[in-house]
């Protein structure tokens, strides 16, 4: 004899077979996990737009939020699925995190003031007024690089296409980052000197 249920409803009392009542529908196994994989990825666009955007900290929070609840449908789903969750999530954030940083070490709107290696020499060059044009003398032999006197002080220069002999007259022809090259200066010999026309009007 088949089971018999009461079941109430507005009309007043109706006498169903027991299978006639269906069973509330099941959860598909495939909603949690849809459900984490999208928090996972909404996590994932709240970090990156972290970078983007000066949230003082909100993004990162929900992005946190967003992670807990992947996790949670990642259980539901299956204790596996749960636990390559939580292998892949901090891999995931390192990597956008690592990108992140690179990004804002290269924006412009981060300060940055790089010093390279000709900014001594200019400053030098510059301390001692030596500038295309200014004559010296070599106090060392150029062979082709040695050292020279300005009338601002010593320094450091190059000859090219030869070399030149200690006191040797020179001028700077120009100065490129932290080389200054230099040219040698023909002293007139052939005028009289000073001493010799005085010489001469005795």
């Amino acid at each position: 004899m088949n089971e018999r249920l009461w079941r109430f409803g507005g009309a007043g009392a109706l006498l169903l077979p027991a299978g006639a009542l269906a069973a509330e529908p099941a959860a598909a196994p495939w909603e949690p996990l849809a459900w984490a994989l999208a928090l996972l990825v909404g996590a994932a666009a709240l970090l990156i737009l972290e970078f983007f955007v000066v949230s003082f900290g909100i993004l990162l929070l929900a992005a946190l939020g967003a992670v807990g609840g992947a996790l949670f449908f990642a259980f539901e789903a299956g204790s596996a699925i749960g636990w390559g969750f939580v292998i892949v999530v901090p891999v995931c954030a390192y990597f956008i995190a690592r990108w992140g940083i690179a990004r804002v070490s290269h924006s412009r709107l981060v300060p940055s003031e790089a010093v390279d290696g000709e900014a001594g020499y200019h400053h030098l060059a510059d301390r001692l007024q030596v500038r295309p044009g200014v004559e010296g003398e070599m106090v060392t032999a150029a062979r082709p690089t040695g050292r020279a006197r300005f009338p601002g002080g010593e320094c450091d220069v190059q000859v090219e296409g030869g070399a030149l002999e200690r006191g040797a007259c020179i001028e700077v022809e120009r100065i490129e980052g932290p080389v200054v090259y230099v040219r040698p200066v023909e002293v007139d010999t052939t005028a009289p000197s000073s001493e010799a026309a005085e010489n001469d009007k005795a």
